[in-house]
C-alpha cells in the first residue's frame, strides 16, 4: 500500500536510537523527507551514518528539546512541517524529570511546530506515548501518570485543531532494543528479563520497527479519519478495555 508520504516532511525528536531511529528509517523508506534530532553528537553521527542511502532526504541536529530557544532555533531551519512525532521521553520515574521532559517540553514543543503545521494540506501530531499510561505498575508512579496526563492531553489537543490538524497517541508496550532498557535488564538481570518475557502474551517483546510501522501508519494520509485515538502496540499485554 502506497502510504501517500512521499516527499512528506516529517520532523522526529528523539530520532538517533531505539523507536525513534526506527521511525525516521521508516518515513524515509515511504519516500519522505525527515529532520530528526538528540542530544548527543556521537548518537546523532551513528544514526546519519546508518542512513546513508537517504542521504539527501535526512536532515539531523543535535538539539535540547527542554531549552524552548534552541528548538525553536531549529524549527525555524525547517521550511515546512506536515508530520510531527514527539517522541521524547525521560524513562524515569523522577517526577520533576518527568514534568521536566515528557509533559512541560513536549507541550512547549508541539507550540512551537503547530504553526507550521497550519501551513500543511495534511498536518498530523502522532505523540509515541506508553503502555504504561494506561497501567498501574509497581515503581512506575511518576512514569505512568506523566504518560497518562500526555495521552489525555493529545485527545483534547485533536478536539482543540478538529478538522485541521490530526493528532493521536502510539503507545508501544516492552520493547526490545539491544542497548535499551530491556537490552540491559536481558544482559545484567535475566532472571528479571524473563519475568518480562512472561508478562507478554506473544512471547516476546515488540521490535522497534514494529511500533514505527504503526506510527507511519497512523501519520499517513491513509488514516485521514484517525484523530484523537491511542493506538497500543503492546501485543495484548494491556488488559482492560478503552472506552
Amino acid at each position: 500500500m502506497d502510504l501517500l508520504l512521499n516527499k512528506k516532511r516529517v520532523v522526529v525528536t528523539g530520532g538517533s536510537s531505539g523507536i525513534g531511529f526506527a521511525i525516521v528509517r521508516a518515513f524515509l523508506q515511504e519516500g519522505a523527507e525527515v529532520w530528526f534530532c538528540g542530544r548527543t553528537a556521537t548518537k546523532i553521527e551513528r544514526a546519519v551514518n546508518e542512513l546513508g542511502e537517504y542521504d539527501h532526504s535526512v536532515h539531523a541536529a543535535v538539539v535540547d528539546v527542554c531549552d524552548r530557544n534552541e528548538f525553536e532555533a531549529w524549527i525555524n531551519t525547517i521550511p515546512e512541517i506536515d508530520v510531527f512525532v514527539p517522541n521524547v521521553s525521560a524513562l524515569s520515574d523522577s517526577w520533576e524529570e518527568v514534568v521536566r521532559v515528557d509533559i512541560t517540553s513536549t507541550q512547549s514543543n508541539i507550540e512551537t511546530v503547530i504553526h507550521k503545521l497550519t501551513c500543511s494540506p495534511t498536518p498530523v501530531i502522532t505523540y509515541i506515548g506508553s503502555k504504561a499510561g494506561g497501567l498501574s505498575q509497581k515503581n512506575a508512579q511518576a512514569y505512568g501518570a506523566g504518560k497518562a496526563a500526555m495521552a489525555h492531553y493529545m485527545k483534547s489537543l485533536a478536539l482543540t485543531h478538529a478538522p485541521e490538524i490530526r493528532v493521536n497517541t502510539v503507545s508501544p508496550g516492552d520493547t526490545y532494543v539491544e542497548n535499551g532498557l530491556w537490552g540491559n535488564v536481558k544482559q545484567e538481570k535475566p532472571d528479571e528479563f524473563l519475568k518480562v518475557l512472561a508478562r507478554n502474551p506473544m512471547n516476546r517483546l515488540a521490535t522497534p520497527e514494529e511500533v514505527a510501522n504503526v506510527v507511519v501508519f497512523i501519520s499517513s494520509s491513509r488514516a485521514s479519519y484517525v484523530s484523537g485515538a491511542n493506538w497500543y502496540v503492546d501485543g495484548a499485554s494491556v488488559n482492560q478495555v478503552q472506552y
